[in-house]
């Protein structure tokens, strides 16, 4: 137990964070030691997403077969684990003293993509499929995750990620759970989506909740400007420049077409039809956008909506940094408890000091704490006089 004696005292920062979600109410002390060895390999220049690399990387104590056991058998509910994240994250988003912005629930899916196994391959990894890839544009082999992030300000964090089963709920249906498990609150809270969500339900779950919802529109959805029933894409034809006004978003400018009334289920929204400046009435260069809250200019609902984009850096860091994309573990429990450790490693490294609420900065200043760990655990060795060769075993270099 030599190494977990040197490399991972009760007062290290990821045990202190540990403390703080009050892991060790819920879970044992070897569960949170495997919890703290993620956080600490996952962090580090080199991580590719295996588990012999948390193993390798954090200096755990264990084989990479037992630490694979602890995801795919072990006795733990993660479920715990994310009630009590989420509780952390909410207190962190929702009461923010620090700024005045609104929260903003930002929805979005991904894949992780995958080798596509041979037919005669024993184990397979559950339950990846063939799913549309925009990088690629086209199909790969792969596990469709959707993701909900909070934000506030510039803090970021990650609400939940969960593998999409279309034989089990829809992603708008995920949507709507995720929606109705948040807290009520007097700020002001808008939810940010894609086109692929702004059904009826889901809108509906948003103004339950007293949330509005801005959202992507595809341009065949039914208005009714003056009660004539007419789709988005057809009524922009008669759509005038003289109509429209200039709006200027993150110094990019569109010419905005602003319709305030009924769509088909919903008695009353602003769509903005938006073209870029030098596109006007251009092929396919027509965008719809849709918000519950009238009181807002059209302006405000385009730099609100451009706010999505951090979901899409979370996804970058998460893939580039904390293996979201290069996972091997292969049974569904496995890779739902990985994705639950991603989320808590990304939570840990924008709430370091010093970080200004930021992923890159955070994962740095872990890194540079590993560094120091290990020298005074070299420190202490040589104070306690402890032979040379246990310090390489505790290093993996004997």
């Amino acid at each position: 137990m030599m190494s977990h004696k040197y490399m991972l005292t009760d007062k290290s920062p990821i045990n202190q964070f540990l403390l703080n979600l009050y892991f060790f109410l819920y879970f044992s002390k070897p569960v949170v030691k495997h919890i703290e060895e993620f956080i600490k390999g996952a962090v580090c220049k080199g991580y590719k997403g295996t588990v012999k690399d948390i193993v390798d990387l954090s200096l755990a104590n264990c084989h990479r077969t037992t630490y694979g056991k602890f995801l795919s058998e072990g006795v733990w509910k993660e479920e715990l684990a994310w009630k009590s994240l989420r509780k952390y994250q909410i207190d962190l988003i929702y009461n923010n003293p620090s700024t005045k912005e609104p929260i903003l629930v930002i929805y979005d899916d991904t894949i992780a993509e995958k080798t596509k196994p041979s037919s005669q391959a024993k184990n397979p990894i559950q339950q990846a499929d063939f799913n549309y890839s925009h990088l690629d544009r086209k199909k790969v082999w792969s596990h469709q995750l959707f993701t909900t992030t909070l934000s506030c300000g510039n803090m970021v964090v990650p609400y939940c990620i969960q593998r999409y089963d279309k034989n089990v709920k829809s992603k708008p249906q995920m949507l709507i759970d995720v929606v109705n498990e948040l807290p009520t609150t007097e700020k002001k809270v808008y939810g940010l989506s894609d086109s692929w969500f702004p059904s009826v339900k889901v809108i509906n779950a948003h103004l339950a909740k007293g949330y509005h919802l801005i959202s992507a529109l595809k341009t065949n959805r039914i208005i009714y400007p003056q009660g004539i029933r007419i789709q988005i894409q057809q009524f922009a034809q008669h759509i005038r420049k003289e109509d429209c006004h200039l709006v200027t978003v993150k110094k990019s400018k569109y010419w905005v077409y602003r319709y305030e009334g009924k769509l088909n289920g919903i008695d009353n929204a602003v769509v903005l039809l938006c073209y870029a400046e030098n596109q006007f009435k251009a092929d396919k260069a027509l965008h719809a956008f849709i918000c519950t809250d009238t009181e807002l200019d059209s302006q405000t609902i385009l730099e609100y909506y451009s706010r999505r984009w951090p979901i899409e850096i979370f996804f970058r860091q998460t893939k580039g940094n904390l293996g979201l994309n290069g996972y091997q573990v292969r049974t569904t429990k496995a890779i739902d408890r990985l994705l639950l450790l991603i989320a808590l490693t990304y939570t840990y490294c924008v709430t370091r000091e010093n970080t200004n609420n930021s992923f890159s900065k955070g994962i740095n200043i872990c890194r540079n704490n590993n560094k120091k760990e290990q020298v005074q655990m070299i420190y202490d060795c040589a104070k306690n006089d402890v032979p040379v060769e246990t310090v390489f075993k505790i290093l993996k270099v004997a």
